[in-house]
């Protein structure tokens, strides 16, 4: 159990640095699709810190990780996606503006919340659409050249990270590799996580050019 709540605060670390990071980006401008970035980490780190005081702690709150969890899975990923194809295809929409961020927020949390009594299948839809997205976004910003090969390169990996963790590792108990594939599923989370690093250069383009 030790180790299940150390790799669940590592996972909030992860996702704590990224939101971070791209406040800074949202305060300074108001700029919408980096609030994307802030809620979803903001909630992928909320449902961490839940995880691990339930590991080390108080299991009674296993109900409420469930929750932030399921909630997690289903608006993090959706939003960075979102985010990062939004910026690719539309960089001046809500970039001094942010009510744009809060309609997306809204919408999505409340299919988010609608799709929680759904069946499994159904509440991964979301998560698969901004997994999507957000690889539609790297290829377009491919295309025009706004990155250089390596970042590029590292955040077309997220979603690979993230479809590897969910789909192929899993969150049972069962060790692989000498350590429990809960453990792996986080790690490999964190990592898809700041990857999102990698992607700030597209945010902060207008404000190192003429913005």
């Amino acid at each position: 159990m030790v180790s299940f709540w150390l790799l669940e605060v590592l996972l909030a670390l992860a996702a704590l640095l990224v939101a971070s990071q791209y406040w800074y980006i949202a305060r300074d401008r108001c700029q919408s699709p980096s609030l994307l970035v802030v809620a979803g980490m903001s909630l992928l780190a909320m449902a961490a810190l839940v995880g691990a005081y339930r590991y080390s702690i108080d299991p009674g709150v296993t109900g409420l990780h469930r929750v932030l969890s399921g909630l997690s899975g289903q608006l993090t990923f959706l939003l960075c996606g979102l985010a990062l194809l939004w910026v690719a295809l539309k960089p001046d929409l809500g970039y001094r503006s942010r009510p744009p961020a809060y309609a997306v927020l809204t919408l999505a949390t409340a299919i988010a919340v609608l799709l929680m009594t759904e069946a499994a299948p159904a509440r991964r839809l979301l998560s698969l659409l901004g997994l999507v997205a957000w690889l539609a976004a790297t290829l377009i910003v491919r295309r025009h050249g706004r990155l250089q090969k390596l970042p590029l390169c590292l955040l077309a990996c997220g979603p690979l990270l993230v479809v590897m963790a969910s789909q192929l590792v899993g969150t049972s108990h069962v060790k692989l590799l000498g350590m429990p594939r809960l453990n792996w599923f986080h790690l490999l989370l964190a990592l898809a996580a700041l990857t999102l690093l990698c992607a700030r250069p597209l945010f902060e383009e207008r404000r190192l050019g003429n913005g």
